[in-house]
């Protein structure tokens, strides 16, 4: 029952809210074993609701392949049942209710531990199962999207605690946990938003260039068929919107923007005539004798650098340029061997520096966007940094026509919106095939594109400069967690020491 609750949980089914499943999923398991004394039956028991969560969670890898969903099992249940295992050995150190009290920092620490790893997933954290449900998650933008982890894990103890005392003062309890994240919601959301994100912000116009085809793909005019619908849909939006700013997919260019003239020349043409800036992508391959190894980069190609490019003598390598750091796992590049290539033959080799771009409109403006890519956003941390070094806003660039018109789209763009609240910053999700919308610092979705249609959207994006405290601070509240953890198990460890010796 607890696997299929926590699997129903994530954003599958959206508009359907099965996040609130995840408030109470845990409770079966949990009363199922309170009274298990087997190491290896409380083994089984988590394993078995792992998989069956998996099951339900991520059945849309199967779309892209088989070998891929079952890397996914392989590589992830033996790590997401360390919490289960921490839970059982606390409890034999002190009894089940205390460490029943305990299990909400060890379930925090470990989502953190665990998205840590460099073969972690991140798609079955347990913090996006209430990715939808920004009415209430509005606190992360001081506790993180682990608060998250603690606030659901916490109320599954709650309720555990009212169904065995069903008691006055645990009801209040549970009512106080839920009312909480609702009062300070309804503060960021309606009672005074200014306070959240300043007062004196800009808007600056931005389009995305949504594209329908894959750029990964083998067909030999790719190249070229991408490249005219680019240029078509480019062409489209200055004529229609006149845009600050134009942001294309990630690898929306499928070979080296600098390293083939003729490319280069019709770019900066292109560019110049349109008067307008375009964060575009490209793939580089930087050893021509090792070609399986690629490099995933993006930039904001201004108006100014294309008219006089020729007439500044400017070199590719003085460009500020960013290179994608975090890609998928097994897929992109190979976990702890990463010039190892992977399943598919290629090994990307990975950036070290955050990158923020200055561009200016027709009147002037000057405005700050940062560029992120595809698999980045399942790292809070990555976008935080992004923030603090400046960014008005975020241009998130994707490639996610692998998994079809799956949940898998749909999951990936809920999690677009926790890194929004997280750091009270407008994000612009460009995706090859979709989905392609634009994201406000409060996690509202607005502008969608239609999936699989190559098209274009336009609107006036907010340019937030305040900082959140999670921005400054990204991994305080997990450690938080673990230093009380230690603390409370000497506690506990102690006083029963103690009383053992009394």
């Amino acid at each position: 029952m607890s696997g299929i609750l926590l699997g129903l949980s994530y954003p599958n089914f959206d508009p359907i809210p099965t996040g609130i499943l995840a408030w109470f999923a845990f409770v079966p398991f949990l009363l199922s074993i309170r009274q298990t004394t087997s190491f290896g039956q409380w083994v089984i028991n988590s394993v078995l609701m792992l998989v069956l969560a998996h099951l339900l969670n991520i059945w849309w890898v199967a779309k892209y392949s088989f070998a891929a969903l079952a890397i996914c099992f392989v590589t992830q249940i033996p790590f997401m049942v360390l919490p289960f295992l921490a839970f059982y050995f606390i409890s034999k150190k002190t009894n089940f209710a205390q460490s029943l009290l305990l299990f909400p920092f060890v379930y925090t620490l470990a989502d953190w531990f665990l998205h840590t790893l460099p073969h972690g997933l991140q798609v079955y954290l347990l913090p996006y199962t209430q990715a939808n449900n920004t009415w209430l998650i509005q606190f992360i933008d001081v506790f993180g999207m682990f608060g998250v982890s603690f606030w659901v894990m916490m109320m599954n103890v709650l309720i555990l605690r009212f169904l065995e005392k069903k008691t006055a003062s645990v009801r209040a309890i549970i009512m106080v946990w839920l009312g909480i994240p609702l009062i300070y919601s309804l503060f960021c959301t309606k009672l005074n938003r200014k306070s959240v994100i300043g007062a004196s912000n800009r808007t600056t116009k931005v389009s995305i260039i949504q594209t329908n085809l894959d750029s990964y793909s083998t067909d030999s005019t790719i190249v070229q068929k991408t490249f005219d619908e680019i240029v078509s849909l480019s062409d489209s939006a200055v004529k229609t919107a006149k845009p600050d700013l134009m942001v294309m997919p990630e690898g929306a260019i499928p070979i080296p923007l600098f390293q083939n003239k003729s490319l280069l020349d019709f770019a900066k043409n292109a560019i110049a005539n349109w008067q307008t800036s375009v964060a575009i992508g490209y793939v580089e391959y930087p050893d021509s004798a090792k070609r399986h190894v690629f490099r995933n980069n993006a930039l904001v190609f201004t108006p100014e650098l294309a008219i006089f490019w020729d007439s500044l003598r400017i070199n590719p390598q003085d460009l500020k340029v960013y290179q994608k750091r975090y890609g998928l796992p097994f897929v992109e590049l190979m976990p702890y061997l990463e010039s190892t290539p992977t399943a598919r033959g290629s090994a990307m080799e990975r950036g070290t520096e955050p990158y923020t771009f200055d561009y200016a409109n027709l009147s002037g403006d000057k405005f700050r966007v940062a560029l992120t890519i595809c698999w980045e956003q399942m790292y809070p941390h990555r976008i935080a940094e992004l923030a603090n070094q400046g960014a008005e806003f975020v241009a998130l660039m994707n490639n996610d026509a692998w998994f079809g018109t799956s949940g898998g789209g749909k999951q990936l763009m809920s999690y677009t919106r926790l890194r929004a609240i997280e750091n009270r910053r407008s994000i612009v999700r460009c995706s090859n095939g979709g989905i392609s919308c634009f994201i406000d610092p409060f996690g509202n979705i607005s502008g969608r594109l239609p999936w699989y249609k190559a098209t274009i959207g336009t609107q006036d994006v907010l340019c937030v400069s305040k900082k959140t405290f999670f921005s400054k601070h990204p991994a305080w509240f997990p450690k938080f967690c673990g230093a009380i953890l230690i603390l409370s198990i000497i506690l506990f460890w102690g006083f029963r020491a103690k009383n053992t010796i009394s």
